[in-house]
């Protein structure tokens, strides 16, 4: 298990992103704003998620192993060469 600061993990998603021509930068930034507003809803408890923990004064993301950043990425990678970002944000889990 691994656990990441929120930021560092919004940073290493957005650095493995930019590892790809498809994915542009305008993407990357609009990943970020529709994963923050995902927390949120965690953290109002309007979606359940075990892997996000709310501490005092941070946010954890719990990860499986590395794998779990090349799945997000991998699955956006998908999304964005098929036109369906969209789609991608549906039901979003971690």
């Amino acid at each position: 298990m691994i656990k990441l600061e929120l930021e560092e993990f919004v940073e290493e998603i957005k650095a493995e992103m930019y590892g790809y021509e498809e994915i542009e930068e305008s993407m990357i930034n609009d990943w970020e704003d529709r994963f923050r507003a995902w927390v949120a809803k965690v953290k109002d408890k309007k979606i359940k998620n075990d892997r996000i923990k709310f501490g005092p004064n941070s946010i954890k993301v719990e990860l499986k192993d590395e794998t779990d950043i090349f799945k997000i990425v991998d699955k956006f990678l998908v999304a964005v060469t098929h036109n369906e970002i969209d789609k991608y944000f549906i039901d979003w889990q971690l």
